[in-house]
């Protein structure tokens, strides 16, 4: 018995337009950016804003603003302390979060990100009006 060819794909697979494609490929990006990965073997990453880079960024932005378009809440508004913020990073559930709940974060890196945020926050706090992201355009937590 010989090698067995795959038969071709219908014509019509490759008729879906291209715009449709790329949203349908865009919705499938936007859905997984943000997961529940609860990885935590990262020695090279050490600092608050590494963590956060590697843990937030992608929802919530490189300075905590939030994604308005994805409906990420601006985390640089919270108005949690440091203990709050970790207790809410590592075990926080309730019914109507969204946040995935890091579970497996060790204390010391949800402290140093908790930390990190609250540094986003007091810069953010200091930044003059003019330079500062319109409220409008963050999501308050």
């Amino acid at each position: 018995m010989g090698l067995v060819m795959p038969k071709a794909l219908p014509e019509a697979t490759f008729k879906i337009p291209w715009s449709t494609r790329l949203c349908a490929g865009l919705l499938v990006s936007m859905l997984t950016a943000c997961t529940s990965f609860d990885d935590h073997d990262h020695p090279d990453l050490e600092s608050g804003e590494d963590l956060f880079n590697h843990h937030c960024e992608t929802c919530h932005g490189v300075d905590g603003s939030g994604k308005l378009v994805s409906g990420t809440p601006a985390n640089i508004l919270t108005r949690y302390g440091r203990d709050a913020i970790v207790n809410y990073i590592t075990s926080n559930v309730n019914p109507q979060r969204e946040m995935p709940v890091f579970n497996a974060m060790p204390y010391a890196e949800a402290i140093a990100i908790a930390n990190h945020l609250l540094v986003l926050q007091r810069d953010y706090e200091m930044l003059p009006l003019n330079k500062k992201k319109p409220r409008e355009l963050m999501i308050e937590p």
